[in-house]
């Protein structure tokens, strides 16, 4: 079992560490969300993100962004991502990994049901599960850990006996949870072997995997609502980071 909050690289040439807050000074558009210039994309119809400005105690000082889904029809939502997909899963004797800290706040019209997103690293803009990438999917607030590959075999992991999550599954409304993801070894086709989640600090989910480490991806959040009708629906993201170690000392020079 891995350790919780592991080193993460230092330099570039030890790996990539990507992190983003979720604050900036320009008002928000298409490429420019957050201090990484993140881009989205519609599902749909393209619903709203505002910058959070009430902060709980225990939120991170700049709060995080908000996502909500437009009210024209059935599906909408939107994709908050990095434009390039470039990122892949290599062996690495330090592995790699993602966290964030979302919730479902506890605000008058929304709701948890039907209420769905993906978040991790994956190559999906839609609410259609990626063809490569590992992540968390919520459906609804029921937790699964995802790697999806198209060179190997799909996993998808249920959460189980997550203590801060309803039944040791699904999120609680109104309570931030931290989600914490890492792959490490060497599996037939290069890539990691092992894949673990955490919810809150606990383990909840872990697989084996065969995704080939030339697979893409990118940082990537989707936000959608299914529950058949017009809705709008929030979900608040405070924080996201994600880093793939190279095996330093034998990474190329700088």
């Amino acid at each position: 079992m891995a350790e919780l909050l592991t080193p993460r690289p230092a330099s570039p040439a030890e790996g990539v560490h990507f992190v983003e807050n979720f604050f900036g000074n320009g008002l928000i558009t298409t490429n420019n969300v957050g201090q990484n210039d993140l881009a989205f994309t519609a599902i749909g119809n393209t619903g709203t993100f505002t910058y959070l400005t009430t902060i709980l105690d225990d939120d991170p000082p700049f709060g995080g962004i908000r996502h909500l889904t437009k009210n024209t029809a059935d599906g909408d939502g939107d994709a908050l991502h990095m434009l390039a997909v470039t990122g892949v899963f290599p062996n690495s004797v330090k592995g790699g990994g993602f966290a964030c800290r979302f919730n479902y706040p506890d605000i008058s019209g929304n709701v948890i049901a039907d209420n769905n997103f993906y978040i991790g690293l994956h190559t999906s803009v839609t609410a259609v599960a990626p063809t490569d990438g590992i992540l968390i999917q919520s459906l609804g607030g029921v937790m699964t850990l995802r790697v999806d590959t198209a060179d190997g075999t799909d996993k998808a992991v249920a959460f189980s006996g997550g203590s801060t999550l309803t039944s040791g599954t699904t999120a609680v409304k109104g309570v931030p949870h931290q989600l914490e993801v890492h792959w490490s070894g060497e599996n037939g086709q290069g890539g990691p072997l092992t894949v673990e989640a955490f919810c809150d600090n606990i383990p909840v989910a872990d697989t084996t995997t065969d995704i080939d480490n030339n697979e893409a991806a990118t940082p990537s959040i989707v936000h959608w609502q299914d529950e058949g009708n017009v809705q709008t629906y929030e979900l608040d993201v405070h924080w996201f980071e994600y880093w793939q170690y190279m095996d330093y000392p034998t990474a190329p020079a700088v």
